[in-house]
């Protein structure tokens, strides 16, 4: 991109058109090496000031100034409406909650399905049964801070004498810690008074989580 600049203000921002080319009496020749003075301003390189944007912002205005030998243009960043952000949040934390009671359970050392599915089948199933489930593994999966710990993961399927009383309690808690803790986020959200108290809710944290596949060593 580029600009023609005079005095501090811009009279042109884009590409290197022929009809610019034609405005400024330079049709047919390659674009200048800038900054370049020409009667009716100075041509300048233009870059961008870009944003790093938070949670629940989008870019706002910009503005532009002359910085060194470029013109810069700089966007600012500016907080979506409280309504619109507190909806996207209650979106996220529906879905978390349902991605969550859904991902399984980890039990007696055996992953457990807990999709709706099999949420209906474990309730109506009684008895000790030979019950469809994965194996598990527990590797030392390095930290953020170098140190490593132990995670269990789940492995192939086979099959394991269940008894269905003791799961059924299992899930059923698993799936009411789910919505609780849906419930107390959603309290905090409705009661967030603006975008920045909104935004110092921690959505990912309080979750039960979810079990992964084995990576492998």
């Amino acid at each position: 991109m580029i600009a023609l600049e005079r005095g501090g203000s811009i009279t042109y921002h884009g590409s290197w058109t022929q009809a610019f080319q034609e405005r400024i009496g330079l049709l047919g020749n390659q674009q200048p090496q800038l900054p370049c003075a020409i009667p009716s301003g100075t041509l300048r390189e233009v870059e961008y000031a870009k944003p790093t944007l938070l949670k629940y912002q989008i870019e706002g205005s910009e503005s532009g100034a002359l910085d060194g030998d470029v013109w810069k243009i700089t966007t600012t960043a500016k907080d979506i409406s409280l309504a619109a952000a507190k909806e996207i949040a209650l979106q996220e934390i529906s879905q978390k909650r349902f991605d969550v009671e859904t991902g399984g359970i980890i039990a007696n050392n055996k992953f457990y399905a807990t999709d709706r599915h099999s949420q209906a089948a474990i309730d109506r199933a009684s008895g000790t049964v030979s019950w469809k489930v994965r194996g598990t593994v527990a590797r030392n999966v390095k930290q953020d801070d170098g140190s490593t710990a132990s995670k269990t993961f789940y492995t192939g399927s086979e099959f394991a004498s269940t008894d269905m009383s003791s799961l059924k309690s299992v899930v059923k808690s698993h799936v009411s810690d789910a919505y609780s803790r849906e419930s107390e986020l959603l309290t905090a959200i409705n009661a967030a008074s603006d975008v920045a108290a909104l935004r110092a809710i921690d959505l990912d944290a309080g979750w039960a989580a979810i079990p992964q596949n084995d990576p492998g060593e």
